[in-house]
C-alpha cells in the first residue's frame, strides 16, 4: 500500500502558487506605480475643479470675456491658473483646453465635448452719425449681410473708421468688442447704434431688450471642454454661476437677470 506525504505534496503546491502568483504581483506592482505616476506628474498634484492648469481659448466675440473670467477665477482659486488664447480659425480642443466661441463646434465633435450656453451677445448695426438711417429691418440686414458674419479683429476696426469718415455706410459687429473698444477710447467719434425691427418694432440692443429675446439680433456665447478635465467642469459651474455678473463687464448680457440684493433699514 503506498503511502502520500501529504506534507510533502502540500509544499510543492506552495511552491507552483507562489511561482504562478509571482508574475501577477509584478504586474500589479507595476500597475500601481504607473498610476501613481501618471496622477502625481513631476510632483504635481492631481487637477480638481479648483486647482491646476487650463488653457481657455476664445474667438472674437469672447476673448475680452476670457480674460476677465480667468482674471477674476483665479483671484477666488490662486492654485488655478487659466491662460487665455485667442482662436485662430476652426479649434480642434485637447485635454486640459476648453474655449469660449460665439458659435457651436461642428455636430461631429459634440459626441466627445460638452457645449454649454453661458451669455447672450447680439450683433449691432452702426451707421455714420450724419446719417438719416435710424433703424433697419432684419431682413434687410440680412441681405445687407449674408450669414449674419460680423466684422471683426483689424477688419472691425477698419470698418467702423470707414462709418465714421462717411466712408462706409454700415457696420456690423457684436456687441460685446464695440462695447469693449469703445471702453478703450477705440471707437472714432461719427458712430451711432441703430434700433432693428422685425415685427414692426424698433428694438435698440439694451441688456433687457437682448434678455428677453425682443431684440431680434441676439447670439450666443458657448463655453466647450471635456466634461472628463476636473479644472474646466469647474470653470464651467463658475460660468454659469458667480460668473453671470462678470460678464456684464465685458458687454455680454447673463443668461438669466441677476438677483438684487436690498437692504432695509
Amino acid at each position: 500500500m503506498k503511502t502520500h506525504n501529504y506534507s510533502s505534496e502540500c509544499s510543492v503546491r506552495t511552491k507552483r502558487m507562489t511561482m504562478h502568483k509571482l508574475p501577477l504581483t509584478r504586474f500589479f506592482i507595476c500597475a500601481v506605480f504607473i498610476c501613481f505616476l501618471s496622477s502625481c506628474r513631476s510632483g504635481e498634484s492631481p487637477e480638481t475643479p479648483i486647482t491646476g492648469k487650463l488653457t481657455l481659448i476664445a474667438d472674437s466675440a469672447g476673448l475680452d470675456a476670457a480674460q476677465i473670467q480667468a482674471e477674476v477665477f483665479s483671484r477666488y482659486y490662486p492654485d488655478a491658473t487659466i491662460h487665455t488664447v485667442p482662436a485662430e480659425g476652426s479649434v480642434p480642443l485637447r485635454r486640459g483646453q476648453a474655449a469660449l466661441l460665439s458659435r457651436k463646434p461642428q455636430q461631429d465633435s459634440l459626441a466627445v465635448l460638452r457645449v454649454e450656453p453661458v451669455a447672450h451677445d447680439a450683433l449691432l448695426v452702426l451707421v455714420n452719425s450724419r446719417s438719416h438711417v435710424r433703424m433697419m429691418t432684419r431682413e434687410a440686414i440680412s441681405l445687407l449681410f449674408p450669414g449674419l458674419r460680423p466684422f471683426t479683429g483689424k477688419a472691425f476696426k477698419e470698418q467702423i473708421r470707414r462709418v465714421a469718415s462717411g466712408r462706409g455706410e454700415t457696420a456690423l459687429v457684436f456687441r460685446s468688442v464695440y462695447y469693449e473698444a469703445k471702453r478703450r477710447g477705440e471707437v472714432p467719434d461719427g458712430v451711432t447704434v441703430i434700433a432693428i425691427s422685425q415685427d414692426g418694432n424698433a428694438v435698440f440692443p439694451g441688456s433687457e431688450e437682448i434678455m428677453n429675446g425682443s431684440y431680434p439680433l441676439v447670439t450666443t456665447l458657448y463655453y466647450v471642454y471635456y466634461p472628463g478635465d476636473a479644472l474646466a467642469t469647474g470653470l464651467g459651474a463658475w460660468l454659469t454661476d458667480r460668473g453671470q455678473s462678470v460678464f456684464a463687464r465685458s458687454g455680454l448680457v447673463p443668461l438669466f437677470e441677476q438677483a438684487r440684493t436690498i437692504i432695509l433699514n
